[in-house]
């Protein structure tokens, strides 16, 4: 009698002769990476240059209330063929899984000769054709323990927040923990933790690292959820990469019971696509994992090379005017357009924010005199959101629609969204939309978008399932209304999908003081790479109040790193609330340094020095460079850590000194020469300062 093992290699040999691109071996490789079908265990093995990454992988998914996975589920095939996609050309490899009536899996791999990477993801179909349905499929599960690092303390994932609500923080964690989990500090316990969309695995000493995570977003919340390893920091000992997540995080808890992930419907259900990549370096690796969704689902075209301008919610709040606005837009055009390089050729947006205190009359008459000052004006608007609370309230528009026709309910009840599938909410969208145009307003800042994204008891469209089919249902018709002239800024908003906006605030809100740049710069220093997706990370309003000159010089460079500088203090010469001239003197002293003005028109793309050295009660990076045709440009943050002398050796961040020309190089801010000795950077970085040195090139 043959073997099991004989069994399957004889039907699938059989199969091959019949379908040439069938393949008769339980591996494939192409290129740098092999599958490899484990027949006994029915465990999928990833290896990359011949090293393991990932071994006893199987996929999991839930069919009526049961989790299922793939080991030991029932026949295996595996089969090949060529395939094309947005991202590239290479090797498809399907591990087809069968069990009766209960759904075929196929569990897909697509293959690249030369990339760091994989792509992976899951499609159930039933045996007879019919239709199914399942609100979890995970492509990518592992309880082995898995190495693919050197067994160091430096080791480190990150977490990833879904949005930018609350002041949620990035988080870089070692993979063990002590007693109190939420420490950055190692200890004795394997941590476990979740990280929305994406994750990063990596050394801090090598850089090498795992980058994992979803690259399309129409239809799933994804994440992941992993498992570190106590005392030795060596490896993970749960992976679990999927589709269909909800979390108090991902704002689906209602009153403490958690609302359940919408589920798919349809003859074939698919995961998300995934990411699986093994890169020299995690920094690389985020930066490609945010250049293959922009492949898959392009980045709105964005003709901008800088934004710059001024937002009333900074300074003014809910105290803003129409006389004080008109006197904003003056006091920009007299003290800072035109002058030290601020917005050089560039567009300046004067941009009011909730609470204007305006009818649609002012504000049209507000964008005239920004219009005659040579400025664009911005507006504010929370499209998914009830602030009313009343069912039978009108909804604005005159369109015969009540709040009751348009909100969002969780077990027949409303929580205070709409519902973006619903015709009310989209004749409300249709109406200020076209009010906005109409006035002729070309920023928009859109906020509070997460309400759109919830798991509801059901949509208006019965083809719309889950929170993020609802979103992006809601976000396309938006867009479409506005059209492509007016820029989009998203405030508080899920990290994705991105396709619908020029720019997205990377924090919550942001004002002057040291707590508040490190917050937003811990956003920035794991999530620099979403300018691969967004044209612009917004470090939101740009404030100097009553700070000291250290804390406004670090907030001012935050546009540095960014690209993106949008001023908030009150800058207003009258009106109801008339901005202070402390205020209105260092708008004046802060934006007139055309060395900082100029690389903040370059937007250049920095990125951290390091993942694993934290700082700060933010827990913050503090180092980061940037790479220009004439320069590279180095920019530290002392994050409140008293006054410190710094030697840098510059080979760390990929610089080698002897390019340099010190005779031209300096500090921007104070336009001192460097102090440049044996490739080493010798400044000082006084408490709660920021220093950003231009390196240029012989």
């Amino acid at each position: 009698m043959k073997s099991y093992k004989q069994l399957c290699l004889a039907c699938a040999a059989v199969l091959a002769m019949a379908n040439p691109a069938m393949a008769s071996a339980a591996q494939v490789t192409h290129g740098r990476w092999a599958i490899t079908l484990d027949d006994a265990t029915q465990m999928v093995a990833l290896t990359k240059d011949g090293n393991n990454v990932l071994h006893d992988v199987t996929a999991r998914f839930k069919f009526n209330q049961t989790v299922y996975q793939t080991a030991g589920y029932g026949t295996a095939t595996v089969s090949e063929q060529e395939f094309t996609n947005a991202v590239g050309s290479g090797k498809l490899v399907t591990i087809s899984y069968r069990n009766g009536n209960l759904p075929t899996v196929d569990h897909q791999f697509y293959l690249f000769a030369d990339r760091d990477y994989l792509l992976t993801d899951v499609t159930l179909s039933m045996p007879d054709g019919g239709s199914l349905a399942s609100n979890y499929i995970c492509p990518i599960f592992s309880e082995a323990n898995n190495l693919f690092l050197p067994q160091d303390v430096t080791n480190r994932f990150l977490t990833v927040p879904y949005d930018n609500d609350g002041f949620v923080t990035y988080g870089s964690y070692p993979l063990s923990r002590a007693t109190n989990s939420s420490s950055t500090a190692s200890g004795r316990f394997a941590r476990d933790s979740i990280s929305f969309e994406v994750t990063a695995i990596f050394n801090g000493v090598t850089q090498q690292g795992m980058v994992i995570g979803s690259v399309t977003h129409d239809t799933w919340k994804s994440a992941v959820r992993l498992t570190g390893s106590p005392l030795s920091q060596g490896h993970l000992s749960r992976l679990e990469c999927f589709s269909g997540v909800t979390h108090a995080a991902t704002r689906d808890e209602r009153n403490g019971v958690l609302q359940p992930h919408g589920a798919v419907k349809g003859t074939r259900v698919s995961s998300a696509l995934m990411m699986v990549g093994l890169f020299d370096d995690w920094r690389t690796g985020l930066e490609t994992f945010g250049e293959v969704n922009a492949a898959i689902t392009p980045p709105h075209p964005c003709d901008r090379t800088s934004i710059w301008g001024w937002n009333s919610w900074g300074g003014m709040e809910k105290h803003c005017n129409y006389e004080g606005a008109l006197s904003v837009s003056d006091f920009i055009k007299e003290n800072m357009q035109d002058k030290a390089h601020f917005a050089q050729d560039n567009v300046i947006y004067v941009g009011l924010d909730a609470w204007d205190n305006m009818n649609w009359e002012q504000r049209k008459r507000f964008v005239e005199h920004c219009h005659a000052n040579g400025q664009e004006a911005g507006a504010y608007w929370t499209p998914w959101s009830d602030w009313v609370g009343s069912e039978t309230t009108a909804l604005d528009g005159n369109n015969g629609y009540t709040y009751g026709d348009a909100v969002m309910r969780i077990g027949g009840r409303s929580i205070g969204a709409l519902d973006p599938t619903a015709p009310a909410t989209m004749s409300y969208v249709n109406w200020y939309c076209e009010k906005f145009l109409q006035s002729g307003f070309k920023y928009l800042k859109l906020d509070f978008l997460n309400s759109g994204t919830h798991e509801a008891d059901r949509y208006y469209r019965d083809d719309i399932t889950t929170g993020t089919q609802a979103y992006n249902f809601g976000m396309n018709y938006l867009r479409e209304r506005l059209g492509d002239s007016v820029i989009i800024d998203l405030s508080i908003s899920p990290l994705f999908p991105y396709q619908f906006a020029d720019a997205r605030r990377i924090s919550c809100d942001a004002w002057g003081e040291m707590w508040h740049t490190s917050y937003m710069m811990n956003s920035f220093s794991f999530g620099w790479w979403l300018d691969r997706v967004y044209s612009f990370n917004d470090p939101d309003h740009l404030c100097m109040g009553n700070r000291s000159e250290a804390e406004n010089i670090s907030r001012m460079t935050t546009a540095v790193v960014t690209g993106y500088c949008i001023l908030g203090d009150n800058l207003s010469t009258s009106g109801s609330y008339v901005g202070t001239a402390v205020s209105q003197q260092k708008a004046k002293k802060f934006t007139a340094v055309e060395r900082i003005n100029d690389l903040i028109s370059m937007h250049l793309r920095f990125r951290p020095a390091y993942g694993h050295r934290l700082f700060g009660v933010n827990n913050s990076i503090d180092l980061f460079s940037a790479e220009a045709d004439d320069s590279w440009v180095v920019v530290h943050f002392n994050y409140g850590a008293g006054n410190k002398d710094v030697e840098l050796d510059l080979s760390t961040l990929g610089i080698d000194a002897s390019d340099i020309d010190t005779g031209r190089s300096l500090e921007c801010w104070s336009g001192e020469a460097v102090n440049l000795a044996d490739g080493t950077l010798k400044y000082s970085s006084p408490n709660d300062m920021a220093r950003v040195f231009r390196l240029y090139k012989k």
